[in-house]
C-alpha cells in the first residue's frame, strides 16, 4: 500500500491536507515583507520536516531529516539518550509515580525507544501522551510505548501545542517532556536577543498552562523538561552541523513546500542558495536563502482564498528558519520570564546540551 496522501501530484489538495500540516499563509507573507527590518526571521523553520504527499513529490524534509541525525556528524542520537536518562533520575526525586507525562513532538521510533522509554521507567507515570500536529506520529508512539508498558494508559492527542493548551492530567501532576528541537525552531525578530524573544516566550507560557489546571490547588503539580542545543564558544562548530547534503536538503524543501502548499505555481524554488550562518545577538544559527533572481509571485490560502503578490529580489537575504541555541544561563533567565521556577539543570560533558527541569510558578 502506498504511503502517500494523493496518488498524484494533480490530486494535491491542500484542504484535505488539514491547515496544521499546510505551510502557514501569514508566515511567508512576514517571511518575505520587503523591508528586512520588519520580516520575521525562521518564520518557517517548523517546515523542515514535512514529507512527501504524492510520488515525485520535492517536499523530503523529513526523509532527508532522518538521514542527517544517522550522521557521525549529528550529535542528536548520540548524545541526547544518555543525557535524557541521568536526568531523569534527578526529576525522580520531585515527581512522584501517579503523574502524566506529556511526550511533546516524540519523533520516530528510534526516538521514542532511545529518548522516551529509559525516562518512563524511571518516572512510571500513570499515563503517557503522546502529542504532536500529526495524529500518525502521536499514533506510532503510542504503539512503541504499549509494547512496553502494556498496564499504562497510552493516548494519542494531535494537536498543534504552539497554539492550544495540553488537557488537565486526572492525576493533576503532569511531566512535559520536550526534548525535541521545536522551541529552538522558534521565529525571532530583527535586533533582539534570545531574551527578548516573544516567540519563545509566549509558547513557554502556553505550555505553563493546562486546561483546567488551576494554580490554587496545591496538590496540582505542573513540571517542564526542556532540553536545549547549548551555544559555543567555536561559532563554526555550530555551522558545520547543518552543511551536509542532508541537512541543507531538510532546510530547501521549505522552498518546494511553500510552491506546494500555497499553490505558487510560478514560483522558482531552485533560483535560490542556501547559508546557515551564527547571530550572536539572538543566539541562533539562522538558516539564509539568498535569491540568485527577482522574482515575483502569487500565493494563495486555500482555506480562506486570501492571496498575496511576494516580491523576491535578486541578492537578497532571507533567514526562513532558525536553530536556537542559547546558552544553560539563557535558558534559565527565560524559564524564570516564562513563568517558570527553575529547579535543576544540567549539561553533557561535551557541552553540546543542556537540559532543565522546570515549576510552573503560582
Amino acid at each position: 500500500m502506498s504511503s502517500f496522501r494523493f496518488e498524484r501530484a494533480e490530486n494535491f489538495n491542500p484542504t484535505l491536507l488539514g491547515r496544521s500540516l499546510c505551510m502557514d499563509f501569514d508566515a511567508v507573507v512576514s517571511a518575505f515583507e520587503a523591508d528586512a527590518e520588519k520580516r520575521t526571521k525562521g518564520a518557517l523553520s517548523s517546515y523542515i520536516y514535512d514529507m512527501p504527499q504524492y510520488p515525485g513529490d520535492p517536499v523530503e524534509g523529513g526523509i532527508n531529516y532522518a538521514r542527517y541525525v544517522k550522521l557521525p556528524t549529528s550529535f542528536i542520537p548520540q548524545k541526547q539518550p544518555p543525557l535524557l536518562k541521568q536526568f531523569a533520575s534527578v526529576v525522580k526525586k520531585y515527581i512522584r509515580a501517579e503523574s502524566s507525562f506529556f511526550d511533546l513532538g516524540p519523533g520516530p521510533n528510534w526516538s521514542v525507544t532511545r529518548n522516551t522509554i529509559p525516562a518512563l521507567r524511571v518516572l512510571n507515570p500513570l499515563a503517557y501522551f503522546a502529542v504532536d500536529i500529526e495524529l500518525t506520529f502521536t499514533e506510532e508512539a503510542c504503539r512503541v510505548i504499549e509494547r512496553e508498558f502494556p498496564d499504562m494508559k497510552v493516548q494519542a492527542i494531535a494537536i498543534d501545542f504552539h497554539s492550544k493548551v495540553l488537557p488537565y492530567p486526572q492525576s493533576g501532576v503532569s511531566v512535559v517532556w520536550y526534548p525535541g528541537s521545536t522551541l529552538g525552531n522558534l521565529p525571532s525578530l530583527p535586533g533582539q536577543t534570545f531574551i527578548e524573544n516573544k516567540f519563545v516566550a509566549d509558547h513557554l507560557k502556553l505550555l505553563h498552562r493546562t486546561n483546567g489546571f488551576s494554580q490554587e490547588n496545591k496538590e496540582s503539580q505542573h513540571y517542564l523538561v526542556i532540553l536545549m542545543d547549548s551555544r559555543k564558544d567555536d561559532v563554526n562548530s555550530m555551522i558545520n552541523l547543518y552543511v551536509s547534503p542532508e541537512a541543507r536538503e531538510c532546510f530547501l524543501s521549505i522552498l518546494f513546500k511553500l510552491k506546494r502548499d500555497l499553490r505558487a505555481n510560478t514560483f522558482k524554488p531552485e533560483s535560490f542558495v542556501y547559508n546557515p550562518q551564527w547571530n550572536e545577538q539572538s543566539s541562533a544559527v539562522e538558516h539564509v536563502f539568498t535569491a540568485l533572481e527577482t522574482q515575483e509571485f502569487t500565493i494563495t490560502d486555500c482555506f480562506t482564498n486570501r492571496e498575496a503578490v511576494i516580491k523576491i529580489y535578486e541578492g537578497e537575504n532571507y533567514v526562513l528558519a532558525n536553530s536556537i541555541k542559547p546558552s544553560c544561563e539563557e535558558m534559565r533567565a527565560m524559564l524564570i520570564n516564562s513563568g517558570w521556577e527553575p529547579l535543576e539543570s544540567l549539561r553533557d560533558t561535551e557541552g553540546q546540551f543542556h537540559i532543565h527541569l522546570a515549576l510552573a510558578s503560582t
